[in-house]
């Protein structure tokens, strides 16, 4: 009966600190002409919250997510060009995704997706096997993604 509650405690402190880490770092967003809010906090909070984010004088932070594999080749001209056809697929069908082609030696890549969760992440990809032909994506893990902050007025526009 301990160890039940002891682990029911964890798991609502984990919970709580990661409402606190994301709302801290909302607060602390520069607004122009606005006041500027600081949150001091100890920085254990945001390693419990496993979402760490730092953000940057254009309003976008970054953190660590999830992307979609949507195509990874060699390093041949013909797999460069296999992975543009990837991005342009994707940019076509899913105009607000963004899509990723680069050469991390030994080979090209095209990936989608700047998602926190790996629901999302996953809804995602099953939403693209439905509607490209790259049915051999895959999720993957520990990615430094990009998200962009914005206040209400600027979401409105």
């Amino acid at each position: 009966m301990k160890r039940l509650s002891l682990i029911l405690s964890l798991l609502f402190l984990a919970g709580t600190s990661h409402a606190q880490s994301l709302f801290a770092d909302y607060l602390e967003t520069d607004v122009p002409g606005e006041g500027k809010v600081s949150v001091e906090r100890d920085a254990r909070l945001d390693s419990l919250s496993g979402h760490r984010m730092n953000i940057g004088d254009d309003g976008n932070a970054k953190a660590i997510g999830y992307r979609i594999q949507v195509y990874a080749g060699n390093n041949t001209r013909e797999a460069r060009e296999k992975a543009q056809e990837a991005e342009s697929c994707v940019r076509e069908n899913f105009p607000d995704l963004p899509v990723y082609t680069f050469f991390k030696s030994p080979r090209w890549l095209c990936t989608a997706g700047d998602f926190l969760y790996y629901e999302e992440a996953y809804d995602a990809m099953r939403e693209l096997k439905s509607k490209t032909s790259y049915n051999n994506m895959i999720i993957l893990r520990n990615q430094e993604i990009n998200i962009s902050y914005q206040t209400g007025e600027e979401a409105s526009m």
